[in-house]
């Protein structure tokens, strides 16, 4: 019977299992913590990319965890694959703003009223003026540190003072919370409370690259960066990388693929509290053998082991035709279509080709190659003109049969 274990979680960010990456984890380590302390100065922006599937998620991570033991900071992080534009990427900075700031002023009465409407401002399209009256009242009716949400009412609305019969006539006017109000609103905040608290914020754009309108990036990189009061971390796939993202950011980081003995350990690593450990540790090492002689990618070696232990009866002679079926249930392709244009890009060194180059030297219709783009089996990247496309990590199992 197939072993059903959750303890792969091949999706998993949790820095708990980080493993096998000391080199490059100092080196990031002492450059975040050296921009962190470089307070004051503009354009502190640090960009983190590699291949899918590489690790980069965990890593970061990782490394904010462990500086935010040694140095204080605020972590402010949000991830790309849950926003549909470059709006809700900034609806999602202030929502886990003030649910980190909940924890810093918890105690804070008039700070912690203000943070419920950095919270509720974050949710909605437009306010009215009538209501940022009301919850400026609400808000000098308590006692406490401001974090900057007034402040920015009475400047940014125009409230305060006394009200006067044209204020009342305006109060049902609606103001748009769009994404240069939101820019405003956390530019204030960050402001106000970096030097209350004396602690810097941190903003972290995990998986930039994998919002759902991918044309809103560039969009969202103008947006944010017209923010100067904290530091900002992209994380992306090295293929989504643009002019753009060269003129942003200076001097970036790469997160390398990893040897076949470091994905071993990253398995031991992640099997290690499992229920079914000792079934695991008989089956899986010829298995997991066999895979990381054929790939550097940890997310695609933890993807098959996954599919694997929960769809087979993880046996060495039948995985390559289990893997077949990992094609089907994941990509909803035929797994022989993917075998032709699987084993011509692995062949080829897995180069970037055109839609028609492709096409012609796999000799696949026109139909099966924007399905399988659309699927994810084609990767593009955004640097070419006319675009190009490579094969999918997750499709290099497909070595076991060339």
């Amino acid at each position: 019977m197939p072993i059903y274990t959750r303890c792969i979680q091949p999706q998993s960010i949790d820095p708990i299992l980080f493993t096998n990456r000391e080199d490059e984890y100092r080196h990031i380590k002492e450059i975040l913590r050296s921009i962190i302390l470089a307070r004051g100065e503009d354009e502190r922006r640090l960009m983190i990319h590699g291949d899918r599937g590489t690790g980069k998620s965990i890593f970061l991570r990782k490394v904010l965890s462990d500086l935010k033991q040694e140095i204080d900071f605020i972590p402010v992080i949000v991830d790309g694959k849950t926003s549909r534009n470059a709006e809700e990427l900034l609806r999602d900075v202030c929502e886990n703003l003030a649910l980190e700031l909940r924890g810093e002023y918890k105690r804070d009465e008039k700070a912690i009223c203000e943070i419920s409407y950095l919270d509720e401002i974050s949710r909605v399209s437009t306010v009215t003026k009538g209501w940022a009256r009301s919850r400026a009242e609400e808000i000098e009716a308590t006692a406490g540190a401001e974090i900057g949400i007034l402040n920015f009412f009475k400047l940014r609305v125009g409230i305060g003072g006394k009200e006067t019969g044209i204020e009342e006539l305006t109060r049902t006017v609606e103001i748009e919370i769009d994404s240069r109000f939101l820019r405003q609103l956390l530019s204030h905040v960050i402001e106000t409370v970096s030097s209350d608290l004396d602690k810097e914020v941190v903003i972290a754009i995990d998986s930039l690259d994998q919002i759902h309108d991918k044309d809103q990036i560039a969009e969202f990189v103008h947006e944010i960066f017209k923010h100067r009061k904290s530091l900002i971390i992209a994380v992306l796939r090295s293929e989504a990388i643009t002019l753009e993202f060269h003129r942003s950011f200076r001097d970036p980081i790469v997160i390398k693929d990893l040897s076949g003995d470091a994905l071993r350990e990253i398995l031991a690593k992640r099997i290690e509290n499992c229920p079914e450990k000792e079934i695991l540790d008989q089956k899986l090492p010829p298995i997991a053998d066999k895979l990381r002689a054929i790939t550097v990618n940890p997310l695609s070696f933890l993807t098959w082991v996954h599919f694997l232990c929960t769809n087979t009866e993880l046996d060495p002679e039948t995985m390559f035709d289990d893997l077949k079926g990992f094609v089907s249930n994941f990509y909803g392709v035929d797994p022989e279509n993917a075998s032709v244009i699987s084993k011509f890009f692995l062949n080829a060194g897995n180069p970037f080709l055109t839609r028609a180059e492709i096409v012609k030297q796999t000799e696949i219709s026109e139909g099966d190659s924007e399905t399988m783009t659309e699927n994810g089996i084609l990767v593009p990247d955004n640097l070419y003109k006319p675009q190009k496309y490579r094969i999918s990590p997750d499709l290099a199992f497909f070595k076991l049969d060339t």
